[in-house]
């Protein structure tokens, strides 16, 4: 009886890894498309042709942008140089790239300045998958990080950038298709 318990146990422990591993899969194929970028309107610039450049600084809400820390990253890193201009009513940013940032190789001239993408870290709970509409699907929490950061990054400058120094903990629902469990 007791091998009986013993391997439905495990049965039902490998099970729940199944599915983990699933969503984490599912979630993983949406999230990690995307690279966490500091871009411009045209990302084709040769350093020590294209630059300085100016910015527009445009409307900037009070709360968090990835791409405001990546410019703050770069700078802290003393890659680039950012200063402000006057440009009749608005401001804009003037990005010089420093010496320093002549010897490293961190713009890519269809991206912009990328800092990785993103990765699951941990698949924490979920909401047992349920059917609605003829759909099944289940709410997940998981925490994210940033993978595939490059070798020029130094952490600690790029520190404010969310999933550089610790785990980000977000929610997404997840739908049973044919191919498997799929992030919307």
């Amino acid at each position: 009886m007791k091998k009986i318990l013993l391997v439905a146990g495990t049965a039902l422990v490998l099970a729940g890894c199944g599915e983990k591993g699933d969503f984490e899969k599912a979630i993983n194929a949406k999230i990690s498309q995307a690279k966490v970028c500091y871009s411009l309107k045209d990302n084709d610039v040769v350093f020590n042709k294209g630059f300085p450049r100016r910015v527009n600084r445009g409307f900037r809400s009070a709360g968090y942008s990835a791409s405001d820390e990546i410019l703050k990253g770069l700078v802290e890193q003393g890659l680039l140089k950012v200063s402000q201009e006057s440009d009749g009513f608005n401001s804009v940013d003037v990005l010089e790239v420093t010496d320093k940032g002549q010897e490293v190789e961190f713009w890519d001239r269809k991206d912009g300045a990328c800092v990785g993408h993103r990765a699951v870290a941990e698949v924490k709970s979920w909401i047992e998958p349920s059917e609605g509409n003829g759909v099944k699907m289940t709410q997940v929490t998981y925490t994210w990080k940033l993978d595939g950061v490059p070798g020029w990054v130094d952490k600690k400058a790029f520190s404010g950038v969310k999933g550089m120094a610790t785990p980000e903990e977000t929610k997404t629902v997840l739908v049973k298709t044919n191919n498997g469990w799929q992030a919307n």
